[in-house]
This record gives structure tokens, sequence and C-alpha cells, in this order.
């Protein structure tokens, strides 16, 4: 990795998480609580039918505009039993995946800074919708999950409550303020 300075710690090495850097930046962020409002960018634009492309690059935090070393771009479609392409993951999919992106590098972070060793780490998501809100066949149905649920499967060098603890450390509860609570396994 190119050695790119970052404001509290070093890059971390190749399979390692920057524990040093995580608890240097929860130091900083707790004398400057102000710096720990950070906003999270997307741009998104539609292609043809059900198909976008979205792109991230930076985001805002630590009181300034931040850039990204690299751009990502995200692609999503819907199903054909929805008449659509299917030439990417639904925007659901793509929701649930990035939670579950978000609880493994968290149970990866986490397990570094305890002196846990993991030899695997999967996380299942799923979330159920009813899709008569969506579709408009009943306004009273909400636009967006009604559940989601978590399960954890974890091979770690460590006591099923250090595993526990790991998991619950871990947790982000919801993804918008006033989302359901998501339900967890382990």
């Amino acid at each position: 990795m190119p050695d790119i300075p970052y404001p509290w710690g070093n890059r971390p090495d190749e399979f390692d998480v920057n524990v040093e850097a995580l608890v240097g930046a929860r130091e900083a962020l707790t004398k400057a609580p102000p710096a720990a409002q950070f906003t999270w960018c997307a741009n998104c634009d539609w292609v043809d039918g059900a198909y976008s492309r979205s792109t991230i690059d930076g985001l805002f935090g630590l009181g300034e505009e931040q850039t990204r070393d690299l751009g990502f771009t995200v692609e999503s479609d819907h199903p054909a039993l929805f008449a659509a392409s299917d030439k990417a993951a639904t925007p659901l999919d793509i929701v649930l995946a990035a939670l579950a992106s978000c609880l493994t590098g968290g149970v990866a972070s986490i397990a570094q800074h305890r002196g846990v060793q993991l030899n695997s780490v999967q996380v299942e998501v799923e979330g159920d919708m009813d899709m008569s809100g969506v579709l408009g066949i009943d306004p009273d149905i909400r636009n967006g999950f009604s559940a989601i649920r978590v399960k954890f499967h974890i091979d770690a060098d460590a006591a099923p409550d250090e595993i526990a603890g790991i998991v619950s450390q871990s947790q982000i509860a919801d993804t918008k303020p006033d989302e359901h609570p998501s339900r967890t396994a382990i």
C-alpha cells in the first residue's frame, strides 16, 4: 500500500486491522465531538430501465470534505420478475450486503483489538419486505424492510462468550432513524 498519512496513525498491514489508528481516532474524536459528525455520500445516475450506476468518492468528516484514495462504482438493477433486465444486484441486495460488510469489518476490528484470532467470519443478512407497499397496492404497507435478521458464523480462538461480546460491540442497530430494529443471532 502507498504510504499516505492518516490523521491518527499509519495504514494497516495487508491483512491486519490498524487497531492503533482506530484507538487514536476514538481518542481524538472523544476530545473533539463535532469532528465525529460524518456525512457519507453516493451519487446515482440512471442508465436505462431500472438499471443505474452509483459512484462513491468522497465524504465529509473531521470538519471538512475528504477525498477517497479510490472512487467506487456500484451498479444496481431489478430482477426480471419485476420487468427489469436483472443486470446487477437490486438496491435492497446492496443494502443488505452493506450491512453484512459493516458487521464483518466490525467483528474483524474488535477481535483484533481484543487479541482474538479469527479463523473465519461469515455474516448472513436477510430482510423481509411486503412488496404491496412498494408497488402501490396498499398505501398502509411500509415501503421498506419489516424485519432484518442477522446470523454470524464465526470460527475464532475464543470462548463463545468472548465471541458474543465481539458481535455485540460490532452491531449497528439501524441504517436510518426510523428503521425497524434489526434482530441478531449468533
